[in-house]
């Protein structure tokens, strides 16, 4: 017999280390993987540039990248991190520029998959902005 083929178990896993999606279910969670894309990045690679326009927001599923705020490093990342979400919730320019120090792993959400996610279901929204509100205050 045939088993139907659900989300792939590791990107369910990666997306609930995502702290803006922090309290959402795991059909939730399949949803929003539904919507992603995955892609691979060579080392050097510019994944966002600051002053540049927010389009997608980006899970790290494996790899490192680099943080920079006016050319120089402020952190790397982790897998499981989320990078560019302020800019597309909020509709401001990128915050920093952000650079692969490893190939790397990505999942990608554009924005406009994103804000339907949210206009979809209203209590998903209050949750991901009550976490990026949260998210907010720690930096």
């Amino acid at each position: 017999m045939f088993r139907r083929r659900g989300v792939p178990r590791e990107r369910i896993d990666v997306l609930r280390q995502v702290p803006l999606f922090e309290g959402l279910s795991g059909k939730v969670l399949a949803r929003i993987d539904k919507h992603l894309s995955e892609v691979d990045v060579p080392e050097g690679e510019v994944l966002t540039s600051q002053g540049k326009r927010a389009y997608e927001v980006f899970v790290i599923a494996d790899g490192v990248a680099e943080i920079r705020i006016d050319d120089k490093p402020v952190r790397d990342t982790d897998v499981g991190e989320l990078i560019g979400e302020v800019g597309v919730l909020k509709n401001t320019l990128r915050a920093a520029t952000v650079v692969a120090k490893t190939p790397m792993r990505l999942f990608v959400l554009h924005a406009r998959e994103l804000e339907d996610l949210l206009h979809e279901d209203e209590k998903v929204a209050e949750r991901v902005q009550q976490n990026l509100a949260r998210h907010l205050q720690g930096n």
